[in-house]
């Protein structure tokens, strides 16, 4: 007998065949850890409708709210390096459940806020809160995830992490036609606390128990991973700054592309208007769901460096035509070729990551990554519209496709050379 991350008597193996049908498939765990994940982001996704509302309410200009907008991603950023190092220590099960459970009570109550001051405060806590229970999850993900299964368990992530995406606004404007603005807030809280109690009625008992990680005095009762096999210092250190610019142009793209220039690209030239925008940016987020099977699948053969080389590529080019693009078909035909390309793009870095460090090392490894990542959110859309609006549409795209393909350049080359130490290509 052992216990589990919060306490209670488990069984390392199922007794009987009875036990074995009462757990959960590896794919309804996969699929719980992914819903912290995306309910998670559903908190700051639900209430983007809102914000803007607040500050009228408030009799402020509108330039409070680029501070307001600030504040989350501040506050993740300060708090996705020290979330990935106390897991070498504490158990991610309870903490996942802390964080997420204090997430959920501050933002239902950022409704109540006054003033901007306040609702600046209440976002900076909810990014610290929000960015650890994503660092969290992202490594339970990583070192859960079985061998044979690493495709598919990434891929069926960033599948729930789209899906998230498209349900939170979603679900902030409909909640916005039918409750008090105060509203809104505790509707974004309701997703994550489902998900919690999905997991403690079903537990993602293999992702918590492989994660599970030793303290200093005290030994691990869950098994610890050791499918990574050793590498020099050196080779990890030059594959976390592979993958630290990898995540980088993931977020320098997403936002200064698909949230920044793109939209204003549409408009501007592409003939869209805002529902036909909206149309063509889901065409592209059902079309990548529904490539994520298949190319999980891929992956767990074997490919590594064939899905990633041809998917950045790929996404460069399409970035090129948006300002050839003529017309609004052919726009968002751009746009859901972009889309498709960059999610694919998505999958590998996290199954590398899985692929190449043990348990101890992945919670700091994701902690790093997700930085690097909200660094380039903030780069991003400052650079690319400056230059967009200094030189022009062209060089804007090509300052963006420049940085996804020179910032994966280094992953690819670890992956062409295996010079991360065995690592798969």
């Amino acid at each position: 007998m052992s216990r589990d991350a919060v306490g209670e008597e488990t069984t390392s193996a199922p007794a009987d065949r009875g036990d074995r049908r009462r757990m959960p498939s590896i794919t309804e765990q996969t699929l719980v850890v992914c819903a912290l994940i995306g309910a998670t982001q559903m908190t700051w996704g639900t209430i983007v409708p809102a914000l803007p509302l607040y500050v009228d309410r408030f009799g402020a200009s509108a330039l409070v709210l680029g501070p307001i907008i600030a504040a989350f991603g501040l506050g993740r950023a300060l708090v996705n390096i020290p979330a990935g190092l106390v897991l070498r220590w504490w158990r991610p099960r309870p903490f996942l459940y802390i964080v997420t459970i204090l997430l959920i009570a501050v933002t239902a109550l950022t409704g109540l806020c006054t003033d901007s001051a306040s609702l600046i405060a209440a976002r900076v806590v909810a990014g610290v809160l929000g960015g650890a229970a994503i660092t969290i999850g992202f490594a339970v993900l990583v070192t859960g995830a079985p061998p044979d299964r690493r495709g598919r368990v990434m891929a069926t992530a960033t599948a729930v992490q789209m899906s998230a995406g498209a349900l939170g606004a979603f679900l902030g404007g409909a909640a916005l036609s039918v409750l008090p603005l105060a509203g809104v807030f505790v509707v974004a809280a309701a997703p994550v606390a489902l998900a919690l109690l999905w997991d403690s009625v079903r537990p993602a008992r293999l992702y918590w128990e492989a994660s599970s990680a030793p303290t200093p005095s005290v030994p691990s009762t869950g098994p610890v991973r050791s499918d990574a096999p050793a590498r020099p210092a050196g080779s990890l250190r030059a594959l976390v700054a592979a993958l630290a610019l990898g995540s980088f142009a993931a977020f320098f793209a997403r936002f200064g592309g698909e949230q920044g220039l793109i939209p204003v690209l549409a408009y501007d030239g592409g003939g869209l208007s805002p529902f036909t925008l909206g149309l063509a940016l889901a065409a592209a987020t059902l079309v990548s769901l529904a490539a994520m099977p298949v190319i999980g699948r891929i992956i767990d053969r074997g490919p590594r460096l064939g899905v990633l080389a041809p998917s950045v590529l790929a996404a460069a080019g399409t970035l090129l035509l948006f300002p050839l693009a003529d017309g609004p078909w052919v726009y968002a035909l751009v746009i859901v070729g972009y889309g498709l390309a960059n999610s694919i793009s998505s999958v590998v870095p996290s199954v590398v990551m899985s692929d190449a460090f043990p348990s101890r090392s992945s919670g700091l490894v994701v902690g790093i990554t997700r930085t690097a990542g909200d660094a380039g959110a903030v780069v991003g859309p400052l650079a690319a519209l400056a230059v967009y609006d200094v030189i022009g549409a062209e060089a804007a795209v090509g300052l963006i496709a420049a940085v996804v393909v020179v910032a994966n350049a280094p992953l690819m080359i670890l992956l062409r050379t295996r010079a991360g130490g065995g690592l798969k290509a």
